[in-house]
């Protein structure tokens, strides 16, 4: 069954299809979410939230492109993780009084391969920007929509953060 007929199903009062949407689409929104992170444990929490927003909505949905529905969905979520992640390390550092720059760095103990380190170090937008081109590819068009932002941004953010990629990298190799 294809994506319209399932969202039809489920606006029709049928949330069996609900489970399958998420079976189709839960390794991209997986992937997505762990290159957002750089962490596999904090991806999953991510992926999940999605979904349980996209059930929350569902009744709202009227696009065309569910894939891109879902990250979009998975960008806020990952977007909200880093706010919470951010005040959770001021919050830990206030409380422990711990001088600064010795808070924990997120990508610790997580054992990534050398990629997904060097994507979190990116910037969040350039981060984003390259994991939806790259590895769901997606057409710059649908990452601009999805990002709130236009084409030039996003050709500018992809470029970027190539730039800085391959920096991080060659610096790594040596």
């Amino acid at each position: 069954m294809d994506d319209k007929k399932w969202i039809r199903e489920i606006h029709q009062g049928n949330n069996e299809p609900l489970g399958q949407i998420a079976e189709k689409y839960y390794d991209d929104i997986y992937r997505f979410c762990c290159y957002q992170t750089g962490n596999p444990a904090d991806a999953c929490d991510c992926a999940q939230e999605t979904f349980i927003r996209f059930i929350r909505y569902v009744d709202s949905y009227r696009e065309r492109n569910l894939k891109g529905y879902l990250l979009t969905i998975a960008a806020n979520v990952c977007r909200d993780y880093f706010k919470k992640l951010y005040r959770d390390r001021e919050l830990e550092q206030a409380q422990l009084a711990r001088p600064a720059g010795q808070e924990r760095d997120f990508t610790e103990n997580c054992g990534q391969s050398s990629l997904l380190q060097a994507l979190s170090r990116l910037p969040g937008v350039q981060r984003e920007a390259l994991t939806l081109f790259y590895f769901d590819e997606l057409k710059i068009r649908e990452i601009a929509r999805i990002t709130g932002t236009n084409t030039a941004t996003v050709k500018s953010r992809l470029h970027q953060g190539k730039q800085k990629l391959k920096k991080i990298l060659e610096e790594e190799s040596q």
